[in-house]
């Protein structure tokens, strides 16, 4: 009965998103430009870096084959939380409008149904951009590649649980929009910097408050060097906290009011 419902879910998740990119391939040179240039804007945020590494071979034993990893990673994470989890980054302007009553009105679990009904075609781009930039990170082997994305699939995870958590504020303080997106493009902007650089009040944050440590720094080490225990720790990280994220998204739909809204979709 179980992989049954699951199965259901994946297939209609595909399907779902399947019709969001047919949707913007309509329009095909709109969809092409904001991919390539997403792609292009990666290209100079990390260009910087290659400057950088040009004039100093290391920052406290980072490489710039670290921090291309790195790009890699955060950029593939982003990618695919907006290209097929965008609904979950508006969620807190959902709850405000009070335009949650359309999918509470049908039977599929409501958090999947809010976090997928939204696509970022261009942040396809992003994931293109990191699944190149991997190759052109160095010493690239099939087990690298296969760890590469086993890492990259958990560290999505919490980046998405994380994302519903922030945005899940909105049941309780309103207008919560504006702040939930600054604190996810904090966490975005600190997972794109050598993480050594990072040292005191700023390291307890980001192993804490904000997971930049637990989707970035620890799947680039992970990758680099395969441990078993700490791959357990970060499977752990991910499970609780996408535990938290359902929890505190379920506890704040109970308290949800309704914005009266008759939505018809085709």
């Amino acid at each position: 009965m179980f992989l049954s419902t699951v199965a259901k879910y994946i297939n209609l998740s595909f399907e779902i998103i399947k019709t969001n990119i047919l949707t913007a391939m309509e329009y095909r040179t709109s969809f092409l430009i904001q991919v390539l240039g997403m792609i292009v804007n990666d290209t100079a945020l990390i260009f910087v870096w290659v400057i950088f590494f040009k004039q100093f071979n290391q920052i406290n034993g980072w490489t710039f084959a670290d921090t291309a990893m790195l790009y890699a990673v955060t950029t593939i994470n982003f990618g695919l939380v907006m290209a097929f989890f965008r609904g979950s980054f508006e969620l807190a302007r959902t709850i405000a409008r009070g335009e949650l009553d359309y999918f509470l009105a049908l039977p599929k679990n409501v958090l999947w149904h809010v976090s997928i009904s939204r696509s970022e075609i261009s942040a396809l781009g992003d994931t293109i951009f990191g699944i190149i930039i991997f190759f052109f990170a160095g010493d690239v082997t099939v087990e690298k590649a296969g760890l590469f994305v086993f890492y990259v699939l958990i560290s999505t995870i919490i980046l998405f649980s994380f994302t519903v958590i922030t945005q899940s504020m909105a049941f309780w303080f309103g207008n919560f929009e504006e702040a939930a997106e600054q604190i996810f493009h904090s966490l975005i902007g600190f997972t794109l910097y050598p993480q050594t650089v990072f040292h005191g009040l700023l390291k307890i944050v980001m192993l804490t408050l904000i997971p930049a440590f637990f989707i970035a720094t620890l799947p680039v080490q992970l990758i680099r060097n395969f441990d078993p225990v700490l791959t357990v720790v970060m499977l752990v990280y991910a499970a609780s906290i996408f535990c938290i994220a359902v929890i505190i998204f379920t506890a704040g739909l109970r308290s949800y009011e309704s914005g009266n809204l008759i939505n018809v979709r085709i």
